[in-house]
C-alpha cells in the first residue's frame, strides 16, 4: 500500500510525516531506502533533490532507481 509522505530536510536529518499522521526522523542518507521500503510517495519540502526519485506523474506514481546489492562480477 502506497502512502503520501511530506519529507523535510533539516541538517543531516529527514523529518517524515505521512498522510495518516505518522511521524519519523531518519538520517537523510537513508531516505531513499525508507521511501522504497515503505512504498512512500514523497513530497519533498524545500529545494532538496533526491537522486532516487526521478519523476512524479499525474497519478502520483514515482519512478525510483534501484541499485542491486549483489556482486557485479561477471561469471565465467
Amino acid at each position: 500500500m502506497t502512502m503520501k509522505a511530506r519529507i523535510t530536510k533539516r541538517g543531516s536529518l529527514a523529518f517524515i510525516e505521512t498522510e495518516a499522521g505518522q511521524k519519523a526522523v531518519v538520517p537523510w542518507d537513508n531516505i531513499c531506502n525508507i521511501i522504497r521500503r515503505f512504498e512512500l510517495i514523497p513530497e519533498i519540502v524545500g529545494n532538496e533533490k533526491l537522486d532516487c526519485v526521478n519523476n512524479f506523474n499525474k497519478e502520483g506514481e514515482v519512478d525510483i532507481d534501484v541499485e542491486s546489492e549483489g556482486n557485479d562480477e561477471e561469471e565465467d
